[in-house]
């Protein structure tokens, strides 16, 4: 079991489903950027993002974040950031960068996730984009793994590789497998705590990968959950 620091997650989870304030972990006061040296992140889009180009900064660069449609984006360097910051083209010569989202870096590691999110909040302060950062080192998360991540509000139960184990809110689950280099099929299913079948199938994987399953809950008017699959 992978914690997540689980009232962070619930809030962040929920700020990017139904829009909110930008959200992430904090940084250890005084981190400079001599300690950030080799950190990198890479970026996956929940939902459309409404610019044509977003940027982040790294020192005084402005770097393009190039998405990938249905994966996680190339790892971008954050060795002159304290913070992750993103930015679009902004008409004043003066400040020809806008800022429309910020979080700060994960802390203890050197590999990062963010997931962005348009931010549907109404509050006056609230940046138009949300941000909410995970470790995504190899010793949180492994080849020949599965990360299941609970994005919704009541615990879950997952059938995977055999087993049955407990997802709950604001939690996440590493499962390694024992597959093989040619790679094989593992089927899941996901339940409500009482067994009533709420999604799954089967997901295609190899000894060299690592496969990240979010749980969200259903899409308006729907019943299943809206589950959604990531793959390095």
């Amino acid at each position: 079991m992978t914690l997540l620091r689980p009232t962070l997650l619930l809030t962040c989870l929920a700020v990017l489903v139904s829009g909110g304030f930008t959200c992430a972990q904090e940084l250890t006061d005084g981190e400079d950027s001599k300690a950030n040296r080799g950190k990198t992140f890479t970026a996956i889009a929940l939902s459309r993002i409404p610019y044509a180009k977003l940027y982040y900064r790294n020192g005084d660069k402005f770097i393009e974040i190039k998405w990938k449609n249905g994966s996680r984006s190339e790892p971008f360097p954050l060795s002159k950031a304290k913070v992750l910051e993103v930015f679009i083209d902004h008409d004043d010569p003066k400040k020809p960068y806008l800022l429309v989202g910020k979080a700060p870096l994960v802390p203890n590691t050197q590999k990062m996730l963010y997931f962005f999110a348009g931010n549907a909040s109404a509050k006056e302060e609230a940046l138009p984009v949300s941000i909410y950062g995970i470790d995504d080192s190899e010793t949180i998360f492994p080849q020949s793994s599965y990360r299941f991540i609970n994005f919704s509000n009541v615990p879950l139960v997952v059938d995977f590789n055999k087993k049955r184990f407990a997802v709950k809110p604001g939690l996440a689950e590493v499962h390694k497998v024992n597959l093989s280099q040619a790679g094989e099929f593992t089927p899941f299913v996901v339940r409500t705590s009482k067994g009533k079948v709420l999604g799954g199938t089967r997901l295609f994987s190899h000894a060299t990968n690592r496969e990240m399953v979010l749980i969200f809950p259903p899409k308006k008017g729907k019943e299943r959950l809206d589950i959604r699959y990531f793959s390095d």
